[in-house]
């Protein structure tokens, strides 16, 4: 199947046009707001209905149009000096902010679904449902070609039974003909969640990349910062793309962690634009509610690995005004005794509005 769908992009390569005027005249997006829906399920890389740790994942997003009016201190807020310090964000004279919300839910649970025992050397039922507040910035020099792309996130929502894990996860198996699962009683309990996020990608010439066979390359690398009683860990990662005509945006998105890429894209004039994208991300963690277990109580968990990594393949198409992207994950264990790593596959629709 793999293999079919590599043919199939490689295929589509060959018919597929863009014209450069178009993408000269536009800068992260141009004055587009853009409306992003995704799902992360290990169904799309396992092609069979089980439920295996993260399981699956929800997420409807909003970007506006660049602003111009937000406060000052807010605008400013999007470089924090000692961060720039260690990752400079260079020379620009073009910039592009934005704010965004979304609507996100997380699954996760135990390899085996059936038992209704609690099951303590294995990862708890736990379900995230969440509202993100974002606050982006780009900033670009036309000298040089280098961008940088900053993100600030707000994770405002719950953890436990008022997430309502259970009712997604059973209601979806009965409309599909899946066995339910049953464990549901055992999972992590109400917990509100706060989190906040910093990540930082940038294309610069630091990291050109020769082209293969007649295609374009770069690579965007991207570190992240996250604190909060949900999730804190920091991480370091890059994406390698490969196409006829590489967009100015910085990739694809994800949804958990949602590290690495733009909501926002460049649509194509010419009717479409295609690429193919690998990737490896690292992250070193301090809490995992999802293992580790609530906060301030008695609860399921699971001892943690504190060094986890992903690796990603996929495809990207730009149709005029769609980005559709398909991303396969190998995530590395995740906790002690966990008998093989996690595979899951990740669908985003992009529309620019």
């Amino acid at each position: 199947m793999r293999f079919q769908l590599a043919a199939a992009f490689l295929l589509g390569l060959t018919t597929c046009g863009w014209t450069q005027q178009a993408q000269a005249q536009q800068f992260a997006g141009g004055d587009r707001e853009f409306l992003t829906l995704q799902v992360e399920n290990d169904l799309f890389a396992n092609f069979a209905n089980t439920d295996r740790h993260y399981t699956n994942g929800l997420q409807a997003a909003w970007l506006s149009r660049p602003q111009t009016g937000l406060p000052s201190w807010l605008a400013d807020l999007s470089s924090p000096p000692v961060y720039s310090l260690l990752f400079p964000t260079g020379n620009f004279d073009k910039k592009s902010q934005r704010i965004g919300i979304a609507l996100g839910h997380a699954i996760f649970t135990p390899d085996d679904t059936k038992t209704t025992l609690p099951q303590p050397d294995d990862r708890p039922y736990a379900a995230w449902l969440h509202t993100t507040f974002s606050l982006q910035s780009v900033r670009a020099s036309s000298i040089t070609g280098e961008a940088w792309q900053d993100q600030w996130k707000l994770d405002l929502g719950v953890v436990g039974p008022a997430a309502q894990g259970e009712f997604v996860q059973n209601n979806w198996h009965d409309l599909i003909g899946a066995d339910e699962a049953n464990g549901w009683d055992n999972q992590i309990q109400d917990e509100v969640g706060i989190n906040l996020s910093f990540e930082r990608a940038w294309r610069s010439s630091t990291f050109e990349t020769p082209k293969l066979a007649g295609l374009q390359t770069d690579f965007i690398p991207y570190t992240i910062i996250s604190l909060g009683n949900v999730q804190t860990y920091a991480g370091l990662g890059g994406t390698f793309r490969l196409g006829f005509s590489l967009p100015d945006d910085f990739g694809p998105t994800r949804i958990y962690p949602g590290v690495g890429g733009s909501e926002w894209f460049e649509p194509s004039a010419a009717g479409c634009n295609c690429y193919l994208f690998a990737g490896v991300e690292g992250r070193g963690v301090a809490r995992d509610i999802f293992l580790d277990g609530n906060t301030f109580r008695e609860s399921a968990s699971i001892e943690k690995k504190h060094f986890v990594y992903d690796a990603k393949l996929g495809a990207v198409f730009v149709l005029w005004d769609t980005r559709v992207a398909f991303t396969h994950v190998f995530r590395s264990r995740e906790f002690e005794g966990q008998a093989k790593p996690d595979q899951f596959g990740s669908v985003s629709v992009n529309f620019a509005l």
